[in-house]
């Protein structure tokens, strides 16, 4: 089974790296304009037919079927000034364009590469990615983490043990609620951080990256195991947890839920990075969609508190977890893959 499963993963890694998305660029232009000839002479029309999975067609605007498609495409991209040489980018059912013979020779292959261009009238790719079920999809995977999970049960497992069941259902609920707050926060000011300083598109190949690699690791946990490097909680934070599970106060709960949080940025911080990076740039819909993302992510701490509560045994529990924790890592790993291509402009 698990050799199978290792193929199955190893053809998706395949179909990944090679995803390179299907662009088809409509080039418009007149025999008697100059503008349109200083383009065909640059030679850039040639050097984008060579790019890989990039189709150039080229279209003579005297010609009334030419024409017609040109007009198009100037009402459906709300052209104010329309002119030749005209060229029109799509890929993945976005739309952008270039006007003008110096924008079309120095910033017509940088528009492929990078699925945009700083023209202005173009329709943003990377935001028409973004959608509700893929905020609910990572933040579901994001929730079932082992690291989250680990303390939140020994903190039920001590608390039982000092205490009524009450007073476990009233922890476990401070506990949650402070990591909620964390993260919310930290989300806040990450995504004010990026767009105060314009550094969106520096940030999202950062964390492209960055996500791409915790994405190999969680895929190398499935079938290697505690072999390598892992993301999980630093072993030297452990101690620490520890001592704020026992005490049990109010603000001893405060700080042990501030610090989960932080320290388990290392196991579930990739995927949280990539929606922040593309949320950054959708006002207050990137808003809601981070307060979602958050109440969805601690969701799983809230029901297993209210299961403890009601009289599920801890160890059940973190048998189950223990059981699963490989196929939650592939899980995790599968969707960090994800959003490291949208957030490199692969897919």
């Amino acid at each position: 089974m698990k050799k199978v499963l290792f193929v199955f993963v190893f053809l998706f890694l395949i179909n990944f790296v090679s995803a390179i998305p299907e662009t088809e660029v409509s080039y418009f232009y007149s025999t008697t304009c100059s503008h349109c000839s200083v383009v065909l002479e640059s030679g850039i029309l040639e050097n984008l037919s060579q790019e890989e999975n990039v189709n150039v067609n080229k279209y003579e605007i005297t010609s009334p079927v030419n024409r017609e498609k040109y007009l198009d495409y100037v009402n459906q991209l709300e052209v104010e000034r329309s002119g030749i040489p005209f060229m029109v980018i799509e890929q993945n059912g976005g739309l952008s364009y270039l006007m003008g013979d110096s924008p079309i020779i120095e910033d017509s292959l940088d528009a492929i590469i990078n699925f945009r261009s700083s023209t202005p009238g173009n329709v943003d790719f990377v935001a028409d990615k973004l959608t509700l079920g893929v905020v609910v999809i990572s933040a579901l995977i994001d929730s079932i983490n082992p690291c989250a999970f680990g303390v939140l049960l020994f903190l039920m497992t001590v608390l039982l043990s000092m205490g009524s069941s009450k007073r476990a259902l009233k922890s476990g609920m401070i506990y949650t609620l402070v990591i909620f707050l964390v993260y919310l926060l930290a989300g806040l000011g990450i995504m004010r951080l990026i767009t105060s300083f314009s550094i969106l598109d520096k940030v999202k190949i950062f964390a492209g990256i960055i996500v791409l690699i915790g994405g190999f690791i969680e895929l190398k946990d499935f079938f290697w195991e505690g072999k390598g490097v892992s993301l999980k909680i630093p072993k030297g934070a452990k101690p620490k947890l520890e001592k704020y599970v026992h005490k049990g106060t109010l603000p001893a709960l405060i700080v042990l839920g501030a610090l989960v949080a932080l320290v388990e940025l290392p196991c579930t911080g990739g995927i949280y990075l990539a929606i922040l990076s593309l949320i950054a740039e959708h006002g207050m819909l990137g808003i809601f969609y981070l307060i979602l993302y958050n109440l969805i992510f601690v969701l799983p701490l809230i029901l297993i508190t209210c299961f403890i509560y009601k009289g599920t045994r801890v160890e059940k529990i973190n048998i189950w977890v223990q059981k699963n924790k490989r196929f939650m890592r592939l899980g995790a790993g599968l969707v960090m893959l994800f959003l490291a291509a949208s957030l490199l402009g692969v897919v």
